[in-house]
């Protein structure tokens, strides 16, 4: 077995690239929406360190395990570093701090340049392994052990070394003895929150050689017992001594097995996601009320393109919600420690697999993950970028300055899913009432009812009875002109501000209101997000959708024609009954003439014919007036259905979309969290 060969892993932890693309989603949704009343800034930062640390070390040699020993000043720390890797490498000191610097013993050097870089252990502090004299420790080959300063030293930046150090561990073991392993210091500040790390964390009780056997058993039960009271019930409690060498061996066989699974990197990232995953947790709930999700397939977490390494071509289907932007916290290019070649590289190891990689794709994360591009971390790769892939990263994101549902566009480069309307987030119901409450604040149904009528007035300049129309005038009740019928636009133009405050509110309180905060506030921001738009377009949306009012129907303009034309004949009737009444009072018709102006029989007939005449005036009229009245509520309806249309479409706009880019990452969130924790929503 070389330095460069991994174990096969399990299937939990083929799962961790998906997770870590989950946790990579959450992150930026989270981060858009930090604040007093938001997503905690310290959760964030935590979540892009995670991510920023999980892609380094994913990076960096898959071969190699990094067990670190860490401890108070006197536990024994480093003459257990020292009894393990069989040389006095570290300095031991009992009353004070001694290991004031990270010291590092590996069990085969090869390809741990890059790593030991990473971790910060300088070159004269770095030890190897890998002579004949150390035949007997192949099984420990690929441990890299580290020896970091004391926990509670009082030399200047130690602390915060031991801090950094146990973030980039793979694999921890506190060492504490019999004096001090109930020190409260320890406990609360190291190993409470590693509860969730058992699988990565080991307590040594060391120095057991000044104790009793019966005493280092009480030593021994007592450190269990208030590891279980903390949470930490699985992690293992070894009682070892440095200078004797009691233990010791369960300590190697301990050591050996983490390093002969090589997933000690992948149980750590594990751990660290899931004890992030909780503090995420807090920030969801039920689903948004009344709304179903589509029948559609959720969209895959990451493309599968053609991958050298497998040979095989996958199916370029949707990527899912996520950006192809890198992450804000990778913004400058990965580059290792000094700047040498990562041991990944397939140029450097061939055979080298990372413990999630496929065995028949090799070494190469990105031909695992189904990501194009060589494994050098520097190379460009066409597939959507995530932080522990190893090809270079797209250009910047986008600033966050903006609220996210403003940054969203149906284009697909923001929070929306590509090909999917935001407004499908919004409930049917709310979204119903609020164009409806919209219409009303806007004066629809009045503005279609003042068309009607407005229609049947103007249409009574043309088809109206000649006579009934000057009666009309005379009492000052006649046809409406063209001018005021334009001026009455302004009168149905202006919505009410407050009824579309107060819709808006209702809208919502309805949607929103029972998620839990952030997001109940974010969504009433999104709603809110464009309202001062909302009353000029709702206007402006009522008085697109009307027909012009002076608009004359042709028609009309005939039935005008054929009633002046009646007049005409009315009128010539009756001066035709003039003449010839005129004609016999003067005495001239005495005389015998077949003169149409002096025949009096025909007056009878004149008169029938005139008051046949206005009667068929008035009978056009009355039946053309029912014409412009049916045909003015089929106009009205249609008035009415083309204002709410366009109504929807600026409560669309205005209001559904940016709130349902909002219910769209809340949902997302709740996707992408049940993902990561690797459950069904």
């Amino acid at each position: 077995m070389t330095a460069n060969t991994i174990g096969v892993t399990g299937q939990e932890h083929s799962r961790l690239p998906a997770r870590l693309a989950s946790l990579t989603e959450l992150t930026r949704i989270a981060a858009g929406r930090t604040g007093s009343e938001g997503f905690s800034k310290e959760l964030v930062t935590d979540a892009e360190t995670l991510l920023r640390r999980s892609g380094e070390r994913m990076r960096m040699s898959a071969s190699h395990t990094v067990v670190a020993l860490a401890g108070g000043t006197g536990s024994g720390k480093s003459s257990l570093f020292n009894a393990l890797a069989g040389a006095a490498f570290s300095p031991a000191g009992v009353m004070r701090p001694t290991t004031k610097h990270l010291h590092a013993c590996v069990w085969g050097m090869e390809g741990a340049g890059p790593l030991l870089d990473w971790l910060g252990v300088q070159r004269r502090h770095r030890y190897g392994r890998a002579s004949a004299l150390d035949e007997g420790e192949t099984l420990l080959t690929g441990l890299l052990l580290l020896d970091l300063p004391d926990h509670d030293s009082v030399v200047s930046g130690s602390a915060a070394m031991v801090d950094r150090l146990v973030k980039l561990a793979d694999m921890l073991v506190w060492v504490l003895d019999p004096l001090k392993y109930a020190d409260a210091s320890v406990h609360q500040r190291y190993l409470v929150p590693l509860a969730g790390h058992a699988a990565v964390t080991t307590v040594v009780l060391n120095q057991s050689d000044t104790l009793s056997p019966d005493e280092a058993a009480d030593c021994a039960a007592d450190l269990r017992r208030l590891l279980d009271a903390e949470g930490l019930l699985e992690t293992p409690v070894l009682v070892t001594s440095a200078t004797t060498g009691a233990g010791l061996d369960e300590l190697r066989r301990t050591l050996a097995t983490a390093v002969a699974a090589r997933r000690a990197a992948s149980d750590r990232i594990t751990a660290d996601i899931d004890a992030l995953l909780e503090r995420f947790a807090v920030y969801t709930g039920d689903s948004v009320p009344g709304w179903l999700p589509p029948a559609a397939p959720a969209p895959q977490l990451a493309p599968a393109p053609l991958t050298e390494r497998s040979g095989t071509a996958a199916e370029s289907g949707p990527a899912g919600p996520r950006s192809p932007e890198r992450p804000p916290w990778e913004q400058e290019g990965w580059v290792d420690g000094g700047g040498a070649e990562d041991i990944g590289a397939p140029a450097q190891a061939p055979g080298l697999l990372w413990p999630d990689a496929d065995p028949k794709t090799g070494n190469d994360p990105a031909a695992a993950t189904g990501f194009d591009g060589p494994a050098n971390g520097r190379a460009g790769g066409s597939g959507e970028w995530q932080p522990w892939q190893t090809t270079a990263a797209p250009a910047k994101p986008a600033s966050l300055a903006r609220p996210p549902w403003e940054d969203a566009t149906p284009d697909g480069h923001g929070a929306e899913t590509p090909g999917l309307d935001p407004v499908m987030y919004v409930p049917s119901a709310p979204a119903a009432e609020l164009t409806g409450s919209f219409a009303k604040a806007a004066g629809a149904a009045a503005a279609t009812e003042t068309l009607n009528s407005a229609r049947e007035r103007r249409a009574a300049g043309y088809i109206g009875w000649p006579p009934a129309r000057l009666v009309a005038r005379l009492r000052g009740a006649g046809p409406t002109s063209a001018r005021k019928l334009l001026a009455g636009d302004a009168d149905v133009a202006h919505a009410q501000r407050s009824e579309i405050d107060n819709a808006i509110t209702v809208f919502a309180d309805e949607v929103g209101g029972s998620l839990p905060e952030p997001w109940s506030r974010t969504v009433r921001a999104a709603a809110r997000s464009r309202a001062g738009e909302a009353q000029a377009a709702l206007g402006a949306a009522v008085v697109q959708g009307l027909p012009a009012r002076d608009k004359v129907t042709g028609w009309w303009r005939l039935i005008a024609l054929a009633q002046w034309l009646l007049m005409l004949l009315t009128l010539a009737g009756l001066v035709w009954i003039a003449l010839i009444l005129s004609v016999h009072i003067s005495g001239h018709g005495s005389h015998k003439s077949s003169s149409l102006v002096s025949d009096t029989s025909l007056v009878p007939w004149l008169v029938v014919m005139v008051i046949a005449l206005l009667l068929l005036g008035w009978l056009i009229g009355s039946w053309c007036q029912n014409m412009v009245v049916l045909a003015a509520d089929r106009e009205r309806e249609q008035a009415n259905q083309a204002i709410v249309s366009r109504i929807g479409a600026v409560t669309s706009e205005l209001v559904l979309a940016p709130t349902g880019r909002e219910l769209a990452d809340y949902e997302r969130f709740r996707t992408e969290l049940a993902a990561a924790r690797d459950r069904a929503i």
